[in-house]
């Protein structure tokens, strides 16, 4: 069953989030697992939330791309997670028909 993964990351600004994507290319070459990627700011907070095959995928991923490339860009702290298993997930964007024509 999929895995739902929020985070919340306090401080994280949107060039370091840039900076660690930019290592880690996860929007060039999609990791085993990863099903979905969401990330926002709000008052100098970064959430994400993912959707992931298994968790087991997620922590290797964040063990040995995320955290390397925090490092190397001496990225202080951690996120606050929360996992818990998906129940639904809706893609709207695919049953979506063309505006009709007058």
């Amino acid at each position: 069953m999929a895995e739902v993964i929020m985070q919340t990351w306090a401080g994280f600004t949107p060039d370091q989030y840039d900076a660690v994507r930019d290592i880690v290319g996860w929007d060039r070459h999609t990791p085993d697992g990863m099903r979905l990627h969401v990330a926002t700011f709000d008052s100098g907070v970064l959430n994400m939330t993912d959707v992931w095959d298994s968790e087991a995928q997620f922590m290797t991923f964040v063990q040995t791309q995320i955290m390397p490339a925090v490092t190397q860009l001496g990225i202080a702290g951690q996120p606050e997670m929360a996992i818990s298993s998906l129940y639904e997930l809706n893609d709207l964007t695919s049953a979506q028909t063309p505006p009709a024509k007058g």
